[in-house]
């Protein structure tokens, strides 16, 4: 454990025997699923006690192989399992730190610097390009496979001591986004499973399953977070980039079975309560606005609303101009 004080060279995490996979997430496996069993102090128990009345499957699997991103987290009906493609969990680490790490360079650092009149917070090129060049890699998995270069490109599981709060800052919003896609998970094989299975049933039953879904997982969520709130902020931010990642996936936002994706970002960011200048909601504008990007939506962030507004103004935008 010498690397927690570790201050300058490599660190590398990666061990043969406990690690498996073939991509850098690997490192990072078992701590998604610690975080998730430990959602809340009850929640071990009820996870416990919902497995053996449910029949819910113990095992959290992860679909090992190098390929393009084909399916994103389910449950398979027969077995009950939760299931996690490798490569989805390797854009899920992406899109955090890269979105993450722009939002640092671009917008929260400048801002304090203006505020104290100075650079007290290191402006770096190098950084923000390389979290550029790792978003741009993570939507190319999208539509092929191409291994992650762990010697050129920002990773979890080798990095240098001096630049490792770009790395361990977006573990931890990491596991946080992948606890509420596994509550998510857990509450359709809870509460949704049996219907779907022994019914025959329209599409807005399951639009209303997966809106229920995202509001109970994030209630089961916020029951973990601290009385002297330390961890809120990272639990608020890892479901915001979790909602964030859905959208680079196409240009439109609608779905058959799902909400629209603005839809439950709104209503995620609504659910925790957060205070009018929080990080979450200039987090949210920036993956917006790389996403309108990416497709030529030509939305708009409005500078000079607050970051609250700001957030309302492009949602209308996307309303009235993306989805046709």
């Amino acid at each position: 454990m010498n690397w927690i004080f570790q201050k300058e060279g490599e660190i590398n995490h990666y061990r043969e025997r406990f690690h498996f996979g073939n991509q850098p997430i690997r490192v990072l496996h078992n701590m998604i699923v610690f975080i998730f069993q430990n959602t809340n102090p009850d929640f071990e128990k009820e996870l416990s006690n919902t497995i053996a009345e449910k029949g819910i499957s113990k095992q959290i699997n992860i679909v090992y192989g190098d390929h393009r991103i084909t399916k994103t987290p389910f449950i398979k009906f027969d077995d009950r399992a939760i299931y996690l493609e490798e490569t989805f969990l390797s854009y899920l680490w992406c899109i955090c730190h890269s979105i993450y790490t722009i939002y640092l360079q671009k917008i929260d650092f400048p801002k304090h610097n203006s505020y104290y009149g100075k650079e007290v917070y290191k402006i770096d090129d190098e950084i923000l390009e390389k979290a550029n060049e790792l978003f741009r890699y993570a939507k190319f998995l999208i539509v092929d496979f191409e291994t992650w270069d762990k010697e050129k490109l920002p990773n979890p599981e080798k990095y240098l001591a001096e630049y490792r709060d770009y790395i361990e800052q977006p573990n931890c919003f990491y596991t946080e986004a992948n606890k509420f896609i596994l509550c998510h998970e857990y509450i359709h094989a809870v509460k949704h499973i049996d219907e779907i299975v022994n019914n025959k049933l329209e599409n807005s039953h399951y639009i209303e399953f997966e809106k229920e879904a995202d509001f109970e997982a994030i209630e089961l969520i916020k029951k973990g977070i601290f009385p002297n709130k330390i961890n809120e902020l990272p639990i608020q931010i890892g479901i915001t980039l979790g909602i964030l990642s859905m959208f680079f996936f196409k240009a439109t936002t609608t779905g058959i079975k799902h909400p629209n994706t603005e839809d439950r970002l709104v209503s995620a960011l609504n659910q925790l309560n957060l205070s009018a200048d929080s990080e979450c909601w200039g987090i949210a504008l920036l993956g917006l606005e790389l996403w309108g990007e990416q497709f030529n939506l030509n939305l708009t962030w409005n500078k000079q609303l607050n970051v609250k507004d700001a957030f309302e103004d492009m949602i209308k935008q996307i309303k009235e101009n993306t989805n046709g």
